[in-house]
């Protein structure tokens, strides 16, 4: 029950359903596959959110 809780809170590439690997820095946080099929990222200061999908 716990485990499937946990699974809502994942972030999970679209195409291949990969966990994504998060990376923050003073300006952004950025999200992205492994295998490089989807990029997200967030600027907290201006508001904006920015998603490449189909990189490849």
């Amino acid at each position: 029950m716990i485990t499937m809780l946990k699974s809502l809170f994942i972030d999970k590439c679209p195409v291949c359903a990969e966990r994504l690997i998060a990376e923050t820095d003073a300006a952004c946080c950025t999200k992205a596959c492994p295998d490089g099929h989807y990029k997200e990222e967030s600027y907290c200061a201006l508001g904006v959110r920015v998603v490449y999908d189909g990189l490849k």
